[in-house]
């Protein structure tokens, strides 16, 4: 009998030995995902970060473009990301799902990330992914380096604060529920958008925002096709005529600003803060 139980316990042994240990800590993690990418590189060397995705060295949308280039970026087709042996992949809400389920399907784990539209939903996400990744203590610093830069930001008086409307192509707006209303608040701006109960990012017609009568006109960084049709709607001459009016400041912020919620959103709100310095009425 005791040999048995002894029999018993080396297969159960064994047999845990080969297994993928349940609490192992990942050593090759693969982001198939831009804004995953912005939040891992400040927690990652690229020994762990095996594969970003090639959107993240764009300077246009990327923050962290610059630390992009050390890291290997790959295509986001499957084999490339097999080819990687990852031992945890990083997706985020809006990464094409049948890839994600895919991944699943093979194995791998796929761990997938929301979108905040808060500070402390920020936080609350680094600190989630520095368990996954066992970086805590990097997540933890990277959070009080935030909240550092956060208490740097001008505290500005509800009388003070100026209404802006941002707008993008196709006469889209961000509204309540989205990263960009967090960064305008942290900034001391009013966003139109939300005092006329926008939710998401939706459309806002020109007729709208012009009823709004913003002091500012966030706009994000123009692209080589602004002559598109996508685009006219931010080129139109009652837009123009009403701001130079009535001294509406346009302000162009840098797309790879508020892209994603993350460490850009505080340098974001100090942009837009630096940019109304000057700025009177």
């Amino acid at each position: 009998m005791k040999c048995k139980d002894a029999l018993s316990v080396i297969i159960i042994f064994t047999a845990l030995m080969t297994s993928v240990p349940l609490f192992a800590k990942p050593l090759r993690i693969v982001s198939l995902n831009l804004c995953a990418d912005q939040l891992l590189i400040p927690l990652l060397t690229p020994a762990k970060l095996v594969g970003i995705t090639q959107l993240a060295s764009n300077p246009e949308v990327s923050y962290h473009y610059l630390n992009a280039n050390q890291y290997h970026q790959h295509t986001s087709r499957i084999e490339e990301i097999m080819a990687l042996k990852p031992d945890l992949i990083i997706a985020g809400e809006y990464t094409a799902q049948p890839t994600n389920q895919l991944l699943e399907n093979l194995g791998f784990k796929v761990i997938t990330l929301g979108l905040p539209v808060t500070m402390d939903e920020v936080f609350q996400q680094i600190t989630f992914l520095g368990e996954q990744i066992s970086a805590q203590k990097r997540a933890a610093k990277l959070i009080r380096q935030m909240r550092d830069e956060l208490a740097n930001l001008q505290v500005i008086p509800k009388e003070q604060q100026k209404r802006a409307v941002v707008y993008y192509a196709n006469g889209y707006t961000a509204g309540q529920q989205t990263i960009v209303n967090a960064i305008l608040n942290l900034a001391g701006v009013i966003n139109v958008a939300a005092e006329l109960n926008v939710d998401f990012v939706s459309p806002l017609s020109l007729e709208q925002l012009l009823a709004s009568k913003p002091d500012i006109l966030l706009l994000g960084r123009h692209h080589k096709n602004t002559d598109s049709l996508a685009h006219q709607v931010l080129q139109h001459k009652a837009l123009k005529q009403y701001t130079a009016l009535n001294h509406v400041k346009r302000m162009m912020i840098p797309d790879r600003y508020w892209t994603c919620a993350g460490p850009s959103s505080i340098t974001a709100a100090a942009y837009i803060q630096q940019n109304l310095i000057h700025f009177s009425y």
